[in-house]
């Protein structure tokens, strides 16, 4: 393609990927992420509050008047200590203390999507009662977040490498999509590229499976054949980085793919989002800078 990517795709960056020490940091979250929201490079981008209504005080004014679209996620919400596929009334309610306290995040920044994981267990290991309990889940999000106009969005993980979340396997996320669709207009897929070579899926057929609720992409990498790497699994190495999965051919696939089923499109541009961490010892700048290079170079073999 010879036209520039902005003119289909709205560009951004996932701000707490790129400053991973933000969530052990509430003022380095702060801090890093009342600049971030200033960066002229992006249209868009995704983000966790700290915990701390000082903390929120600053930031929720400064995320809701900054000019880009924002989508609220779930980051620092403990999917593998409380699952929201809980079937015990007590978990449920324990949950719904925390979910509710990122709806109200949510709400106060202006997100227009609310992204989330399914957490534990795997899906090879859940029960019946557990699916169903999650499918619930799913629905009262959906309630909760459609009289503000957020749209829910589901991201799969890896069922057995890392994560060992419940969704999992695309097909199984669109038979869930096509259940919650039945009574939700608001639900939707944030697709993360990373990590479908952990769900040994194609590119092909992730995408082109859940083209239909498709709300948003991430563009990320992971490091899976050799486990002796301290980046293995699930950890966004930066694309490009060696021993990796995603480089600039698998890019131009993947960017090829998003044009072919009009997800990146002139009427209405697609979000592509990078989410990873700095290249080790490089500085975020240098590493974002990196990563907007390899993805137009991408676009200019599609």
């Amino acid at each position: 393609m010879k036209e520039d990517i902005r003119k289909y795709a709205k560009l951004g960056l996932v701000h707490h990927m790129l400053y991973p020490e933000c969530t052990t940091d509430p003022e380095l979250h702060t801090e890093t992420l009342l600049k971030f929201i200033k960066r002229n490079d992006i249209e868009t981008f995704d983000c966790c509050l700290p915990y701390g209504e000082k903390y929120r005080k600053k930031l929720i004014p400064a995320i809701k008047n900054c000019g880009k679209t924002v989508c609220f996620t779930i980051h620092l919400y403990p999917l593998c200590k409380f699952p929201l596929a809980a079937v015990s009334y007590a978990e449920q309610a324990q949950t719904w203390m925390i979910i509710d306290d990122m709806i109200q995040q949510a709400v106060a920044i202006g997100a227009e999507g609310f992204i989330f994981g399914s957490g534990i267990p795997s899906f090879y290991d859940a029960t019946p009662e557990q699916f169903t309990a999650f499918n619930k889940f799913c629905l009262d999000l959906c309630s909760k977040l459609k009289p503000h106009n957020i749209t829910i969005m589901l991201e799969p993980f890896d069922a057995d490498i890392d994560k060992k979340f419940l969704y999992g396997p695309i097909d199984e996320c669109a038979k869930l999509a096509a259940e919650i669709c039945a009574k939700h207009n608001n639900f939707g897929f944030e697709l993360d590229v990373a990590h479908l070579p952990l769900l040994g899926e194609t590119f092909e057929h992730a995408i082109k499976t859940v083209a239909p609720k498709l709300k948003r992409v991430h563009l990320g990498n992971c490091i899976l054949k050799d486990k002796s790497n301290p980046l293995y699994g699930d950890q966004h190495p930066p694309i490009g980085i060696e021993g990796g999965e995603i480089d600039i051919p698998e890019l131009t696939q993947i960017l090829g793919l998003l044009l072919e089923i009009k997800y990146l499109n002139k009427q209405n541009r697609g979000a592509l989002l990078i989410e990873m961490q700095p290249f080790p010892n490089e500085t975020v700048e240098d590493t974002v800078a990196d990563s907007f290079e390899r993805i137009q170079k991408a676009w200019e073999m599609v």
